[in-house]
């Protein structure tokens, strides 16, 4: 797999987001293991969200950790980075989905402050990270 995926200016804080999530999960799974009373005998079992942490890790030194200001688009290796790509883009689209299934009341609360609505930016948001997260799986897909 020598290809490369561009992530938008745009979509980079919310591929972020995702990844932060993911750094939580692996966190979560690691202290579940830690509270197993045989681990010690078993450090195999530390395995998977101790490479999750690491991937996850990888991408953010990529991307940063924060919002730049300017926002820049990243081009990334996805021989490097496609684990931690592909879950932060699936994160990524499951709360933009569930943003957008919440517009409704959203679009109220801003339209009683007098704001527009912002109904059609969320779905943007969500055709958007749908589409990188089709050229990622494509773009592996070919490499197969």
């Amino acid at each position: 797999m020598g290809e490369t995926a561009v992530v938008r200016a745009d979509m980079v804080g919310h591929l972020r987001i995702g990844l932060h999530t993911l750094i939580t999960d692996a966190a979560q799974e690691l202290s579940r293991i830690g509270e197993i009373p045989d681990r010690e005998q078993h450090p195999e079992h530390y395995g998977e969200p101790l490479a999750h942490l690491d991937w996850t890790r990888a991408l953010l030194d990529r991307i940063g950790w924060g919002d730049v200001d300017p926002a820049a688009a990243v081009e990334l290796d996805l021989r490097e980075h496609f684990w931690a790509l592909s879950r932060a883009l699936e994160v990524a689209l499951q709360i933009a989905v569930q943003d957008l299934e919440e517009a409704h009341l959203v679009d109220d609360e801003r339209a009683r402050r007098g704001e527009p609505p912002g109904r059609n930016a969320t779905t943007r948001r969500v055709l958007a990270l749908r589409k990188l997260a089709s050229a990622v799986a494509a773009k592996v897909d070919g490499q197969t």
